[in-house]
């Protein structure tokens, strides 16, 4: 495995995501909650010759991410990508579920999810281009069976279906990348999903992608051991000029 590759499985999808951007020529933001680090991610953008800000936010605010995409735009330029990582939870089964449970696993991450395109989607329109790239991530240690954040996907997909129709007329796409129902992601995760989102994150950047949205797109493992490429981002051009766009990765 390739220096590059061993560093995207080595971190979790939000910095792999936030290499691959940087790579692709991008300035990246990295929006986070109080508390939370990002240092890798910050490191690897520098060494991938970007600029990069974190900022953090209270994601459950919708004035708090508007204020947090106001300095990115005053550090670092207009977004014209939002790039959000979702963790999900342990879901439990229907009568495990309680009531804080709902709101922890189901209903605070889709709101988040909600808020962070609402306050990014002037920014995009404005561009006349943009991405909206939603990734659902899960905990690699968690023994969860593969179908417990069933709800919270469902939900997820209805919003990037809802975005795509919204912003198809400005030449915006929408979509959402998942580890697979079947559960061998699971099985695999630990040394190659980061690198596999930050591949397909490479292509939903893409002029090639243009015509992708509205699509859920389950990550699969099949068994094979092959090394793949260094990344389609360094080699593929998205919205023109890259070198004058901006990215954000918010971390959910």
């Amino acid at each position: 495995m390739d220096e590059r590759r061993r560093l995207l499985s080595a971190v979790g999808a939000d910095a792999a995501g936030a290499v691959c951007l940087a790579e692709a020529g991008m300035d990246v933001a990295m929006l986070v909650p109080v508390g939370s680090s990002c240092t890798a991610a910050a490191a690897a953008i520098a060494e991938a010759g970007r600029r990069s800000v974190t900022i953090f936010a209270d994601l459950d605010d919708l004035a708090s991410v508007e204020s947090a995409l106001a300095r990115v735009r005053a550090s670092l330029g207009t977004p014209s990508v939002l790039l959000s990582i979702i963790g999900s939870g342990s879901y439990r089964g229907p009568g495990g579920l309680l009531d804080q449970n709902w709101k922890e696993i189901v209903e605070r991450p889709l709101r988040r999810a909600f808020l962070a395109s609402r306050a990014s989607i002037d920014s995009l329109v404005k561009n006349g281009w943009g991405r909206v790239i939603t990734v659902l991530d899960f905990d690699r240690s968690s023994q969860a069976r593969p179908h417990e954040d069933a709800v919270l996907r469902a939900g997820l997909e209805g919003l990037v279906r809802t975005l795509a129709l919204e912003l198809s007329p400005f030449g915006i796409t929408s979509n959402l990348i998942t580890s697979d129902p079947s559960g061998s992601t699971r099985e695999w995760a630990g040394a190659h999903y980061g690198s596999q989102v930050a591949d397909l994150v490479g292509f939903l950047v893409s002029d090639e992608a243009s015509a992708v949205s509205g699509r859920s797109i389950p990550l699969y493992y099949d068994g094979s051991q092959a090394e793949a490429s260094d990344g389609p981002s360094s080699r593929r051009q998205c919205g023109g000029d890259l070198n004058k766009q901006v990215a954000v990765v918010m971390t959910i």
